[in-house]
């Protein structure tokens, strides 16, 4: 399927222009349109590097069965607004399709779900955060080693242990594998606490009830938007063994690329022709588990009446067949997935 460029010809459009001048440039690549070039920009160099005449002439059906060979996989920009739901992969928005593709591989391979818009609607146009820098307490891991990474690790020795009222300070990554921080959170009784954090990432937290062994369960994931300031949960951890895992991700999908590790491992470096690691948001983060009195449903420090007025407003049973959101009123004190005397005896012996 190759072409020859006259001499004449190519030493008038090396005269004129340049393969750089013309990707990207209008037209969609997948369709033959009479300007040369094509609206997406790694598409468009790729088929321009096999014949330079799309780039220099026309996009002809040529240009279009050369896209449709090189280019699978590329979806930006594509057919449909990005914050509404279309059966196409991609979207219009270059920039914002590049980032949801990016973070969230289904919204590249499969369909533009509502998931996808969603995910635009939430991070398209939103500027990326610093922290500021801190004295926490630091988890001393690389993020080539991953020592705090839980299941991944080994359980006994993967998981970070705090000091209630202490901030403490660390890195997560999204990739090549994916990075979490494990927190232990065992305890021979329910245990209230209050889990503040800041992070440059889209974080995701959920609560990991048992060992690796198992049996073990998630009862509860929560999500937190982008550069949204310091988030407050307030939740309790049942007896027993369970962990409060940190990564990066929404409530659906956890997000595995656009946060690489850029630390350099002394044992295995990069090779120097590789990439920089990709990172489209920081990597830090800031955390402190404060405990709590058991009856403090509110978390505003005390035991009164804003929390007996949300123990009586949620009497009766959990309905378990909905997922629970820890920061609603948590007022099941006994663990019993009954809102009931027993957790209003509870929450009167603690009355303060």
């Amino acid at each position: 399927m190759m072409r020859t460029l006259s001499v004449a010809l190519f030493t008038a459009y090396a005269c004129t222009s340049t393969l750089l001048a013309q990707c990207p440039s209008t037209g969609d690549c997948r369709e033959v349109h009479a300007s040369a070039g094509c609206e997406m920009p790694e598409c468009c160099t790729l088929v321009c590097d096999a014949d330079l005449l799309c780039c220099a002439i026309t996009w002809d059906q040529i240009c279009v069965d050369f896209a449709l060979e090189l280019c699978g996989g590329i979806s930006c920009p594509s057919q449909g607004e990005c914050s509404v739901i279309h059966e196409n992969s991609g979207c219009a928005d270059f920039v914002c399709c590049e980032l949801i593709t990016t973070l969230d591989g289904w919204c590249t391979y499969a369909g533009w779900d509502e998931i996808c818009a969603r995910e635009a609607q939430e991070l398209c146009g939103v500027a990326p955060c610093e922290l500021a820098a801190s004295s926490a307490v630091d988890e001393a891991e690389p993020c080539y080693e991953r020592f705090n990474d839980g299941c991944s690790v080994g359980f006994e020795s993967g998981r970070i242990s705090f000091t209630s009222g202490i901030a403490m300070k660390g890195r997560i990554t999204g990739g090549g594998p994916r990075d979490l921080d494990w927190f232990a959170l065992d305890h021979a009784a329910r245990t209230r606490y209050r889990f503040t954090i800041e992070a440059e990432f889209p974080v995701e937290t959920q609560y990991f009830l048992g060992d690796c062994e198992g049996p073990n369960e998630t009862p509860w994931l929560v999500a937190e938007p982008l550069c949204s300031g310091t988030r407050t949960l307030n939740f309790i951890a049942n007896a027993g063994v369970s962990s409060l895992i940190l990564g990066t991700g929404n409530i659906e999908r956890p997000y595995r690329d656009g946060l690489e590790c850029d630390d350099i491992d002394p044992e295995n470096p990069p090779d120097p022709k590789a990439p920089p690691p990709l990172q489209l948001y920081g990597v830090h983060w800031v955390v402190r588990f404060d405990a709590m009195q058991l009856a403090d449903i509110d978390g505003d420090g005390s035991v009164s009446a804003g929390d007996l007025a949300l123990l009586l407003a949620n009497w009766g049973p959990i309905d378990l067949s909905v997922a629970i959101d820890p920061r609603a009123a948590d007022a099941d004190l006994d663990g019993d997935h009954l809102i009931g005397a027993s957790d209003l005896s509870l929450l009167l012996a603690q009355w303060s």
